[in-house]
């Protein structure tokens, strides 16, 4: 079973995301505490981390910027303030998320869930494919 990890320091925004990525195939763990999201990391290694820095008052930009370093091929979906960024361990994209409206928050839950998934089947053709040499 494929793990997810969801960090945020806001509990309600911890449930909501957990709610919505919620699938039958996946463990979802779920944290606050940045200290608690690396000693995670580091006794298993999710999948994938969602990370929501939407709030501009938490330390969760260093968080984000020190598990980039420590873990520079993890995937990492980032909330941020009218953006998703999706890092898939090589590439970074950003998808518009823009507006306060409930429509806006459903359209960028939408587009949290679809980058999930396309990192997790990522995730499984990594596994799936066979090593390549070269010559």
């Amino acid at each position: 079973m494929r793990r997810v990890l969801i960090v945020s320091p806001h509990a309600p925004s911890r449930e909501l995301l957990r709610r919505i990525l919620e699938a039958p195939d996946l463990a979802i763990s779920v944290t606050g505490d940045a200290d608690d999201a690396f000693a995670s990391l580091t006794s298993r290694p999710p999948a994938l981390v969602v990370v929501d820095v939407r709030r501009p008052d938490e330390d969760h930009p260093l968080f984000l910027g020190l598990l980039r370093k420590r873990h520079p091929t993890l995937p990492v979906i980032a909330l941020v303030p009218g953006r998703l960024r999706v890092f898939d361990g090589r590439h970074e994209r950003v998808l518009e998320a823009h507006g306060d409206t409930a429509e806006s928050l459903h359209q960028m839950l939408v587009s949290l869930q679809q980058a999930m998934h396309e990192l997790l089947a990522q995730d499984l053709l990594r596994l799936w494919r066979p090593p390549v040499g070269r010559a």
